[in-house]
């Protein structure tokens, strides 16, 4: 389970790079009774370096999908992915 979409990235020269394809994974979700971590990934390609890593909170539901398909049903839910699709 992944989402792959167009990202652009500033640089600290403020230089800015396109990557039309990044590969988005979540490698890791903490989960409580209330609240889940997700550990976030952004690939220049699948299997390729890793451009960016990200950490994002939610309110897990205990009685929904396992934690990790509520992690990425999350990440569409944000505006930064909403033109990610599956892969």
């Amino acid at each position: 389970m992944a989402l792959s979409q167009q990202v652009t990235l500033k640089n600290n020269f403020g230089e800015t790079s396109t990557f039309p394809n990044a590969y988005i994974k979540v490698d890791k979700v903490e989960a409580t009774k209330t609240v889940c971590t997700v550990f976030v990934s952004t690939l220049k390609g699948r299997d390729e370096q890793v451009l960016v890593s990200n950490i994002y909170s939610f309110v897990s539901d205990l009685n929904g999908e396992n934690h990790l398909k509520q992690a990425y049903l999350h990440l569409k839910a944000l505006p930064e992915f909403a033109n990610a699709t599956d892969c």
